[in-house]
């Protein structure tokens, strides 16, 4: 690609990246909350070499949650960003997450601990082990007690308390930074969860602290902050287009290395607790997804991998994706109990109980999808209503222009065929926080 190709490819991408609604984010939300529901809904206790082959395959949708903290990253940087030097900066960011996180997360609590243990008093939690969880600190208990000590329906909730602690810590961080002290904060944040993880390595070993954490955590919304710093000017989104495809590449082999690696020594495929994945790995897939991301941005509209990303069906999941990963627990735990009386395995077809883990898959995903939808429209979207009296203004956001045009990185910069659909023309007035923001 020549210079000036290059800048104004730059330039079309920063204007691309400011849009109130990039369509292809809703995709890869999908995916992230696609990746997480597999990897839960996979109950079958593998009696034949297909059956561990699908359920150690399965077990890898735990990346899911480091994709949306790489979008969370993204997107609310750039959401702060944008509105620095604007009235009510903080005012406005913090009410409009309030409305966007609180009335489902406490309404799922209610359910969870003052319903159900109204129904079945032996489901009762605590007083003290309930105060993590309505004080968005669950990530800390869930690094004391493991998932064997967290409170039935809540074992998924740390990785939205970490992104809680980072709303509240992080305006404050792009308020009073510059652009180019942002950038080193998000570089420092990368080594300083490496270094974090080391150091929980030797004094929690078990792994649940480094999983869990937030410190240890942060690189994977650090790399999604740089990203959406870099690509609001043209020096930094050229320095995004050259290297994307690389270090794309160059952490999807890296991964593959420590996965063959945890294959051998420990028989899974990307353990998230062992400590070659979570100092080998983790960094890397965060690097995978924010060059993913990248180049899922720069993608032409009318490319394969555009029309992928903007379905109809990952964006519907997309929309949904917060609500998704808040009930879908309780469906699964739900379908759990039913395989627990059946000694922990499925009907067999064929001397195999993979059509029915199929099966199974698919109804749960579809009566979570289900639950979810009736979430959105009967709740929550009451409250996302309120957040017209909380616009932001956005005097450093850079307007579209000509160059906004479809950009690419390189030829033949395409992602892949996912699926195929048509981009719904449903309407969004911010990134992450109006109809189809999801989480």
């Amino acid at each position: 690609m020549t210079a000036p190709l290059r800048s104004e490819s730059a330039n079309a991408f920063s204007a691309r990246v400011t849009r109130s609604h990039i369509p292809v984010l809703d995709g890869l939300r999908g995916i992230a909350v696609l990746c997480v529901m597999v990897l839960h809904f996979t109950l079958v206790n593998a009696a034949t070499s297909a059956e561990r082959l699908f359920f150690d395959v399965t077990r890898v949708g735990w990346v899911g949650v480091d994709l949306f903290f790489v979008l969370s990253g993204f997107l609310i940087t750039g959401i702060l960003y944008d509105a620095k030097g604007g009235a009510h900066f903080f005012r406005n960011f913090y009410m409009r997450r309030v409305l966007r996180i609180f009335p489902l997360y406490y309404a799922f609590l209610a359910f969870v601990l003052l319903v159900l243990p109204a129904v079945r008093p032996a489901s009762a939690v605590p007083a003290e082990t309930q105060f993590w969880l309505w004080t968005y600190l669950s990530n800390v208990l869930f690094a004391r007690v493991g998932w064997e000590g967290m409170p039935g329906h809540t074992t998924h909730l740390w990785s939205l308390a970490i992104e809680e602690q980072f709303y509240l810590l992080w305006p404050l961080v792009v308020f009073f930074a510059s652009r180019r002290r942002l950038v080193q904060i998000c570089v420092g944040a990368i080594v300083f969860a490496e270094l974090t993880r080391i150091g929980l390595h030797y004094t929690a070993p078990d792994g649940v602290a480094g999983y869990a954490l937030m410190p240890a955590r942060i690189d994977a919304l650090a790399i999604g902050a740089l990203v959406a710093v870099l690509a609001r000017e043209p020096s930094g989104a050229a320095l995004l287009l050259r290297f994307s495809r690389p270090v794309m590449l160059g952490a999807a082999l890296w991964v593959a290395v420590v996965t063959g690696w945890t294959r051998l020594v420990v028989g899974g495929m990307l353990p998230p607790l062992d400590v070659r994945v979570q100092l080998g790995a983790y960094t890397a897939i965060s690097l995978l997804f924010g060059a993913l991301l990248v180049r899922a941005i720069a993608a032409p509209d009318a490319s394969r991998s555009a029309r992928v990303l903007s379905s109809a069906t990952l964006a519907a999941f997309g929309r949904y994706s917060y609500a998704l990963y808040m009930i879908h627990i309780v469906v699964r735990n739900v379908f759990h109990g039913q395989l627990t009386q059946l000694e922990g395995k499925l009907p067999t077809v064929l001397g195999s109980q993979l059509p029915a883990q199929v099966g199974v898959l698919l109804a749960g995903i579809g009566i979570s999808y289900a639950l979810a939808f009736a979430s959105w429209h009967l709740f929550e979207k009451h409250f996302l209503a309120l957040k017209r009296f909380f616009n932001y203004e956005r005097p450093g956001a850079k307007r579209p222009s000509a160059s906004d045009a479809p950009v690419s990185i390189a030829t033949g910069a395409d992602l892949g065929s996912l699926s195929s659909g048509i981009a719904p023309g449903i309407q969004a007035v911010g990134l992450i926080e109006e109809g189809r923001s999801g989480r």
